[in-house]
C-alpha cells in the first residue's frame, strides 16, 4: 500500500477548484484519489494529522471563506479518509531542520506516519531538510536513517498515480533504497 501525505495547500487548492467547478486540477485529482483509496499505482492510505487537520480547519473558515460547521465537516470528512488505514497520526516533535513550524509539522507527520510521498504545491518549503534533487523543481528524495521520502511537486505526483512511470532518477532513489 502507498502512504501519501497530502500538505495543506493540496487540500485547499483541490477545495478551491471544487467551488469553481474545475474538474481537471492536479490538486483535485490527488484529494479524489486519497478519497478512493487507490490509483493506477496500487492502493493508497492518506497519512494526515490531527494538527494538520486544525490547521485546515482554521484555513478554510478564517482565509477560504468556508463556515464553521462547513469547516468543520470537511476536516471529518478528511479524517475519515486516514481512518481507513492505519495513517492518522499525531505528528511530530519539532525536531527537524525546517524552519517555518506548519511545514515541520507536516514534514514529521509524513516521517512519523511513515509515508512513501509527500505532495506540496511549495517544495522549496522542505529542501532545507536536506532533499536530494532527483527531478528538478518536481520531485525530490529525503533520506532519515534507513527510511526514505519522495518529496513531489502536486503535478508530478498527479502524474505518476494516473499511471506515469516515474523518471529514471527517481527509480535508481528508490532501488536503492529497496536494495540496501
Amino acid at each position: 500500500m502507498l502512504r501519501v501525505c497530502l500538505d495543506l495547500n493540496v487540500w485547499c487548492g483541490a477545495l478551491l477548484a471544487q467551488g469553481l467547478g474545475r474538474k481537471d486540477t492536479a490538486a483535485g485529482f490527488l484529494a479524489h484519489t486519497v478519497r478512493g483509496g487507490a490509483s493506477a499505482q496500487g492502493p493508497i492510505a492518506l497519512v494526515i494529522s490531527l494538527g494538520m487537520l486544525d490547521r485546515l480547519r482554521t484555513v478554510l473558515a478564517r482565509d477560504l471563506g468556508f463556515g464553521e460547521g462547513d469547516a468543520d465537516r470537511l476536516c471529518e470528512l478528511i479524517a475519515a479518509y486516514g481512518r481507513e488505514g492505519p495513517s492518522l497520526t499525531l505528528g511530530g516533535v519539532g525536531v527537524l531542520p525546517v524552519s517555518d513550524e506548519e511545514d515541520r509539522h507536516v514534514l514529521e507527520t509524513a516521517w512519523s506516519g511513515q509515508a512513501d510521498v509527500l505532495v506540496t504545491h511549495n517544495l522549496t518549503d522542505f529542501l532545507e531538510a536536506g532533499a536530494e534533487t532527483l527531478v528538478d523543481e518536481q520531485v525530490y528524495g529525503l533520506r532519515r536513517g534507513a527510511g526514505r521520502l519522495l518529496l513531489c511537486h502536486t503535478f508530478a505526483a498527479a502524474a505518476w498515480l494516473r499511471g506515469e512511470s516515474w523518471p529514471d532518477p527517481v527509480r535508481r532513489f528508490l532501488d536503492r533504497e529497496v536494495n540496501r
